[in-house]
């Protein structure tokens, strides 16, 4: 072992092999993605313990937390670790502190936002499911219910392609969907809700009262757009068409982790991908109240226009 994995207490080898979002992940250290039994194939994406410079984020007296160029991406976790993302083909990790849950958390999340971008890939903050006509993506921002519209439609025999961030792409002239992981993050008041105490895995991470849950059903392949939804807090449970100039503003300020475009030289590919979504599919604002809850009669309106658009 590195000096590095020593600290960890992490065997560097053999790797893990995982996958997500079409790619394949070669990791010397355990991530909360997709296992894959073996694989013979050469990776797409491999992870490393190793050292990432400090002096990339020093901006005069303050430090930045992260920084980006093209092909290259740097990010800093305080007390968790350092991360440099690079030709979204590699991500190095030097743990400041973090233990070995911590380090894939925010792998998976912020590092992996990086990496799709560098790979043309646009993540979007949303939750999404497989349908027979497509996926369908909810996108919101925090605590806006994503997760919770998700599970009511896990519930109705729909699988899941991703929680919290669904990778796009336009291929052959079509907006694909790429599955994310098999697995969704809950707050215990939703377990509570739902009765899924004794679904409920790990801790997302120590001192954090969110748990990894596994996804009822997931669907493994890509899968061509259907719609979006923006989810957001109304008078009433009601959806709405959105013209393509306002689509185009929420799909961009619904991006996962948009701020680090700023510099990537992506910008265009991400305006591309939007713009095709925003001119060519359904996309509608889907309001609810704040109270009640009201997630089923939520999920009853999804279906409902879901059904609509098949006349």
């Amino acid at each position: 072992m590195t000096a590095i994995a020593e600290r960890l207490g992490v065997e560097t080898g053999p790797l893990r092999h995982y996958t997500a979002f079409g790619l394949r992940f070669a990791s010397p250290f355990p991530l909360p993605l997709q296992r894959l039994a073996c694989s013979h194939a050469e990776p797409d994406v491999v992870v490393c313990l190793g050292d990432v410079a400090s002096g990339v984020f020093d901006q005069g007296d303050q430090e930045r937390t992260w920084r980006v160029t093209p092909n290259e991406f740097w990010l800093v976790v305080d007390g968790v670790a350092r991360y440099h993302v690079a030709d979204g083909q590699r991500i190095v990790v030097q743990p400041i502190g973090g233990d070995v849950v911590d380090l894939g958390v925010f792998l998976v999340s912020s590092a992996c936002a990086a990496l799709l971008m560098q790979r043309g890939i646009v993540p979007l903050h949303a939750s999404s499911v497989a349908t027979a006509a497509g996926a369908v993506l909810f996108l919101g921002g925090s605590g806006i219910g994503k997760s919770s519209l998700l599970t009511a439609l896990l519930k109705r025999g729909y699988a899941m392609l991703a929680d919290d961030a669904t990778g796009v792409v336009v291929r052959n002239d079509c907006a694909v969907a790429l599955p994310a992981f098999p697995n969704l993050r809950l707050w215990t008041n939703m377990l509570d809700e739902l009765g899924w105490r004794d679904r409920a895995g790990d801790r997302v991470r120590a001192g954090v009262d969110k748990y990894w849950v596994p996804a009822l059903r997931f669907q493994r392949e890509p899968l061509p757009i259907r719609c979006c939804f923006m989810l957001a807090i109304g008078q009433r449970i009601a959806a709405t068409q959105l013209s393509s100039q306002t689509a185009l503003h929420y799909l961009g300020r619904h991006t996962y982790r948009k701020r680090f475009l700023a510099g990537s030289g992506l910008e265009s590919k991400h305006f591309h991908t939007m713009t095709h979504i925003a001119n060519r599919l359904p996309v509608r604002e889907l309001t609810r109240p704040t109270s009640p809850n009201l997630i089923d009669a939520l999920a009853d309106r999804v279906e409902t226009c879901l059904a609509e658009d098949q006349r």
